[in-house]
Parts: C-alpha cells; structure tokens; sequence
C-alpha cells in the first residue's frame, strides 16, 4: 500500500481552513505529533504554526484523553498533577511497577498487559510509564579487592584491525587478557582464533610473564574453559582443568549472565581497547603483539590506577612474593576425544589403530593423545588402560600382547624363538625355516615342537643338528632319522602330581564296597 503523501510544510500553501484547524487543535492541547498524524501534514508545518500564533508547547496525549478545552485541559494537568496519570498505562501502574521489580523490560509487560488484562493503548505508553516508574536510580555494584597473589582474571575481547595473511583482509583478532586482582598488572595478546589449547598456553605465557602463579583464577563461562555452565556445579573443559592442577590454580567460574564478579579483568579489557588500540591498523598480528607489549610496560604499568591511586608496576613488585612459584616443568598438552571399540578390539585414532582390553568391546573409552603418545582410559574410573607410542603412519596397528584373542595363531618369528631354546643345533634348523619358506614355515615348526615332546630332547637337538651340518632342511628327513636312531619317550608312572596305585586300588574297593551293599 502505498504511503500517503504529506502535505508541503510551506505555510503559504495551506488553505485558510487547515490553518484554523490546526490552530484549534493546539488550543484543545493535541501534541504536534498527533496533530501531524491525523491530518497528515510535517510536523514541522504544525511547529511553525505553533510558534507564531505563540501557543505553549502541548505534551504527547493518547486518544481519548485530550480535554475538550484549554481550560478543562490545564484543569486536569493540575488534578493528575504527572503525565502518568494522563497515560491510558495509568490503571495498570501497579502491575508494571511489581513487574518492573522483577526486572522485566517494558515489551514483555506490554504483552502481558494485552494478553491477560484487556489493555488497548499503545506499547509507547507503557514504555513511558516504565520510563518514569522505574526513575534514575543508579544500579550499586559491590567492589571485591583481593589478597596479593590470591586471584586472577582472564577474558577475551577484540583486537584492532589486522590483516588477515589467508584474506589479506583487514579483521579484528581475539584480544586475550589476564589482570592480577590486587596489583591489576595485566598480560595482553592477539590471537587469530581460538582453542581449548590456545586458551591454555596462553594462560602459561601469562604467568611466565608475571614470573608467578596465582592461587585462583577468576573466568567467563567461555567454552575454552568451562563446558557446562552452572550456578552451583560448573563443569570445567578437562584439559583446562588438568592445566589449573598442574600449576596448582583453582578456577572460580562466575555465574552465567554476571560479568561484573569480573569487573577488573572487563576494566582492562576496555582500557586496552580504548586508549591503545582505538583507530589503529596493524599488518600483522605479530607487529600488533609487539605495539601492545611496548604499550604495556611503557604506559600501562607505569600509570596511577583511578582506583587503588597507586602505580601499577609499584604494586605489582609488592604482589610478585605473593604469588606461587612456577612449575618445574610445563604442561604437556594433549587431545581428549571418545572412541568406540571395535569387535577387532581396536580403536581408530586419525587413521591409525590401537587395541584395548577385549572387555570393553562395543563400549566407549576416553583417549587422551599427545604429540608422542597415546592413552586409552577407562570412562567411568579414568583408570589408564593402555598406553602405546603414537603411530607414524595410516592404517598402523599397535597391539598389546595381552588383548590378543586365545584363538589368535603364534607369529613365525615368535614360534621360532621358542625353539630355540632347546639347543643350537634346534635354533638353526628353525632360522632356516623361516629364511626359506617364511609365514609357510609355521606348520613345520609345529612339527619341531611336537618332535621335542615325543623324543629326549638330547636326541632331537643331535637329528637337527646332523640335517643342519649336512645341508638338509626338511622336517620328514629328521623325523626318519629319529625313528631309526631314537626310542620315543614313555608315559612317566612316578611323579610328585601322579598318586601311588595303591590309592587307585583303595579308592576303587570303597567304591565297590559301597554299591555291593
């Protein structure tokens, strides 16, 4: 529908009658807004009007409530005494200002007004009177000052416009900030993007830069750090976590929609934003990195703090014994991610396999895997099942001997080691099995293993030792030749696990005894 067109705001083009009309309407005290609205002229047009005819300024009505004369109106501006009683809002005021306590904003009042109480004003109206009901009392924020070294504040924010090397765009990176709550000394950095990694070492550089560690560390509820957000129960990103232990730090999520518990580290966060980076361009993010550390040490550590009202460096130097020493060593970082167990009994970690207990076949374990290893761990326990070096290349298995099925054949070389022990002349034999025939070697040395338990194995090590030093590497030559030269070993009657016959005989007799009568 096409909007209608207002009439020139040239007074001079105005019939003598619409200016009368508008004169009127001034009179009756109809708000130059309404006045433009209803008979479509500019509100400018209506001002100009106004201001010759030197009429006082009406305030904004909503239909129905104008009076019907300048007096009946100035009359009820002296009985209302407020332009909240003159709103078509003014019968609900108690029910917006209990809402207002709830900290509801004027939209979701209105709906209610009309869904539940039969309003028909306009939603201006109720903003108006929220407006006013809800008055110009400042929010008091409650200010948390800190021990030396007793905490920490860490957040991201916005770095300035850098330009991005893969776009060659200019973006803004991630500007890091971490800021000791009693000395307000602050690490800053930029970052093109962000990970629970990143978010961790760049903790690490902090306290490296502070020389120190504090005992807690005050956070955002930002993925990095905190998984599940809670009022009373947070759930911590587990690297994270692991990388607060390892440096003996204890982290204080704040509560979901409450920034200001971290009002120092959001402070510099601003700070930084404002005074070093405003209306600044950098080429890199490196050259960015740069600027603020010169920034830093040069104008922000050497500043009077409007709080405290005393330098920062100053303060730091009396903060700095405070803090825990350094770890003797860095974290070791590592992936957490879940996998499955196949029906093989291994799992699949970027392309390469890893076995685990057969137990756990068809179920889920936690994998934790490093630059040069990889761990296995229990889900509900966190017991470390298996730990193996990482693979170095696709489709590598690695295999703990004890997750091997019992049906799983003996390899070659592990067949042939254990023949060797019965002698050297039984070790040659076997190694020129295995050099001739290779994988098809196994059911020969079978056959070795079987000649060891029929024969002494005396006579067994002298047959392979004459087929070995007279060229001969063929299992039926030596089991021709220890059929000639050898008696086969009889089944032993005395040993200390075989009973003496008499207790055969005495147990068959009771036996017998016993079902005779």
């Amino acid at each position: 529908m096409p909007r209608r067109r207002l009439k020139n705001d040239a007074v001079n083009e105005l019939s003598m009658t619409e200016r009368e009309t508008i004169l009127g309407l001034l009179r009756l005290g109809w708000s130059e807004r309404r006045i433009a609205r209803e008979g479509g002229h500019h509100r400018a047009t209506v001002r100009r009007i106004r201001r010759e005819a030197e009429l006082p300024a009406a305030k904004c009505t909503t239909p129905g409530e104008v009076p019907t004369d300048s007096k009946a109106a100035t009359a009820s501006n002296v009985a209302t005494g407020s332009a909240a009683a003159r709103s078509s809002a003014a019968p609900f005021c108690a029910f917006i200002e209990g809402e207002l306590a709830k900290r509801r904003n004027s939209a979701a009042i209105y709906q209610d007004l009309v869904e539940h109480h039969g309003f028909e004003g306009s939603y201006d109206a109720v903003k108006r009177l929220a407006r006013k009901l809800r008055g110009d009392t400042p929010k008091v924020s409650c200010r948390f000052e800190t021990e030396p070294g007793q905490e920490a504040q860490v957040d991201y924010g916005e770095g300035a416009l850098t330009r991005n090397p893969s776009t060659g765009k200019y973006r803004r990176p991630r500007l890091f900030v971490l800021t000791l709550g009693n000395s307000r000394h602050a690490f800053r950095k930029t970052v093109w993007k962000s990970s629970t990694e990143i978010w961790c070492k760049l903790h690490e550089e902090a306290f490296a830069y502070f020389g120190g560690v504090p005992r807690m560390i005050r956070l955002d509820n930002l993925k990095e750090g905190v998984i599940k957000p809670d009022i009373y129960d947070p759930q911590l990103n587990r690297l994270y976590a692991a990388m607060l232990e390892h440096n003996g730090i204890v982290a204080l999520p704040c509560r979901p929609y409450a920034p200001d518990l971290k009002g120092k580290v959001e402070s510099a966060v601003g700070y930084t934003q404002k005074t070093a980076l405003k209306g600044r361009r950098f080429e890199s993010i490196d050259e960015q990195n740069t600027f603020l550390t010169h920034w830093n040490e040069r104008w922000a550590a050497t500043r009077i703090h409007g709080t405290t009202k005393q330098q920062v460096r100053a303060m730091f130097e009396e903060e700095r014994p405070f803090l825990l020493p350094l770890p003797a060593t860095r974290f070791e970082y590592y992936r957490i991610c879940e996998r499955t167990v196949h029906f093989d009994g291994y799992i699949e970690v970027e392309s390469a396999y890893y076995s685990a207990p057969p137990r756990h076949v068809g179920r889920k374990v936690i994998v934790h895997v490093g630059r040069l290893w990889l761990r296995i761990l229990d889900p509900k326990t966190h017991e470390c099942l298996r730990e193996f070096p990482i693979a170095t290349r696709r489709g590598q298995r690695r295999t703990n001997d004890a997750d091997r099925p019992k049906q799983t054949p003996p390899q070659v070389q592990h067949l042939a080691a254990r023949i060797a022990g019965a002698g050297p002349g039984c070790e040659a034999f076997a190694r020129r099995l295995v050099e001739e025939r290779g994988a098809v070697a196994l059911r020969a040395l079978f056959g070795m293993l079987d000649l060891l338990r029929r024969y002494e194995a005396a006579a067994v090590e002298q047959a392979f030792l004459f087929a070995t030093n007279s060229g001969i590497a063929n299992l039926h030559f030596v089991r021709t030749y220890l059929a000639h030269h050898a008696t086969p070993t009889k089944l032993k009657t005395e040993h200390h696990i075989i009973p003496e016959i008499e207790t055969y005989t005495t147990h068959f007799n009771t036996f017998t005894q016993g079902a005779t009568s």
